[in-house]
């Protein structure tokens, strides 16, 4: 559509308050579907949020189930809303590009991105590592460890669930050390002087299980990026073990190579 047409039709609604021009050469379902943009815009339906249902729209907007139907599909299919089978219609969440083999944590990415870092401690607890723990972290089987569960926030919505696991061998009295309001990596620097240099990742697209799903609000089965991940710093010693999980609806990862350039 031209820009010139937006223009138009805001100029109708800014008129007419909720009631679209039906003697207009502009389609109602196209005024319907600038009115609802406008108002996510305006964050009058927030990400995540449902969106009125036909006959409130029918009503609100004094049109047809047709024309309400048709602006609907058309913003389901440019993107902006979700249709959730038995549910409704929901404003579909905002995006959030991450950097796959960034070696950055969640409170380095998040003052990066201009936002105070939210994380939420679940559980800590210390255990004896498995065999397989102890083999990714390189340490004695059996030997302590500390596992941390914490949800990561985005503003307000939550962002991942993670799970990460320490030796405590190599970081004595960390435990007295974690707080909600401290990064881990600014811990690991400044209390035992390591620090990530590089990591190794491995994604998987899996279907959310109930306690995931409670944490990240969504529903069991939705579909969910898992990845677990090695941190080493640069002797190539692994650092930590963690798994995190994040909502494919709400995250797209991003992978930046460079190449030498060749005379």
């Amino acid at each position: 559509m031209l820009w010139a047409d937006f223009f138009k039709i805001e100029t109708y609604l800014r008129r007419r308050g909720n009631l679209l021009n039906s003697a207009s050469s502009i389609p109602l379902y196209l005024q319907l579907k600038q009115a609802i943009m406008e108002d996510i815009n305006n964050s009058i339906y927030l990400p995540g949020e449902r969106l009125p249902t036909e006959p409130e729209l029918c009503e609100k907007y004094q049109v047809s189930r047709i024309t309400v139907r048709k602006a609907v599909l058309d913003l389901v299919e440019e993107g902006y809303l979700i249709k959730q089978q038995g549910k409704g219609t929901f404003v579909k969440h905002f995006k959030v590009k991450r950097e796959l083999v960034a070696v950055n944590g969640y409170s380095e990415y998040m003052i990066s991105a201009g936002i105070t870092p939210h994380p939420k401690i679940i559980a800590s607890s210390i255990k004896e590592a498995t065999k397989e723990m102890a083999e990714k972290l390189k340490i004695p089987p059996n030997s302590q460890i500390l596992e941390l569960k914490r949800l990561l926030y985005f503003d307000d919505e939550p962002l991942s669930y993670e799970i990460s696991t320490y030796s405590l061998e190599l970081y004595p009295n960390l435990m007295k050390l974690v707080c909600e309001s401290a990064s881990m990596h600014r811990i690991l620097k400044e209390h035992y002087k390591v620090t990530p240099a590089c990591n190794n990742k491995i994604l998987n697209v899996i279907f959310a299980e109930k306690e995931v799903a409670e944490y990240l609000q969504c529903n069991v089965r939705d579909s969910l990026y898992e990845i677990e991940k090695i941190a080493f710093d640069a002797e190539q010693a692994p650092i930590y073990h963690s798994f995190l999980y994040y909502i494919t609806s709400h995250v797209s990862f991003t992978i930046t190579s460079e190449f030498g350039v060749k005379d």
